[in-house]
């Protein structure tokens, strides 16, 4: 099984991740680690690396049995995709106490806000292998994982809605 967690920075990936690789005895792969490895990061746009994805797509190719870390679910083809979300306050707060710049904490928190990451695996996997996580990550993935709920997929539309005056008011700049 080749299982993706995904979401904006701060919504708890990495740690979910790692977590549910020791819980389910898979393989953790973090993407960026994977693409400097592989000398696919071919330049940069802003503050983001440009990444060659048919060149990380063919070293995972034959890999099972992996939790896949990244904000690029697109990446790579899997069987589960799990987009992990947060409340975009506790987002703000936890991007402010990483030292991110105002900017970078702004255009995260509207990331959430308007759900691209569940948007961008929706672009990329069938929507009845895509889960929103909100809260408890590993203990509800590895619920899903055991026994699928396709009431509970992306299929059935978003589960959250961060689209708020209160929320927008986050990301405006003083």
């Amino acid at each position: 099984m080749r299982i993706a967690v995904t979401g904006t920075p701060g919504t708890g990936k990495t740690s979910a991740a790692r977590r549910l690789s020791e819980a389910l005895g898979m393989t953790y792969i973090d993407i960026s680690e994977i693409a400097e490895k592989t000398g696919a990061i071919v330049g940069k746009e802003g503050d983001s690396w440009v990444v060659d994805v048919d060149t990380v797509r063919e070293s995972l190719e034959s890999m099972d049995d992996i939790i896949i870390d990244s904000h690029f679910a697109e990446m790579v083809d899997v069987d589960l995709v799990f987009v992990l979300r947060c409340e975009p306050t506790t987002l703000y707060e936890r991007l402010k106490a990483r030292g991110y710049p105002e900017e970078k904490i702004r255009e995260n928190v509207l990331a959430e806000i308007l759900d691209y990451s569940l948007q961008n695996a929706l672009t990329f996997h069938p929507a009845d292998r895509i889960f929103e996580i909100l809260e408890n990550p590993v203990e509800e993935i590895i619920k899903i994982v055991r026994a699928p709920d396709p009431k509970r997929s992306a299929a059935n539309g978003s589960k959250t809605h961060f689209l708020t005056r209160e929320n927008l008011n986050l990301v405006r700049e003083s």
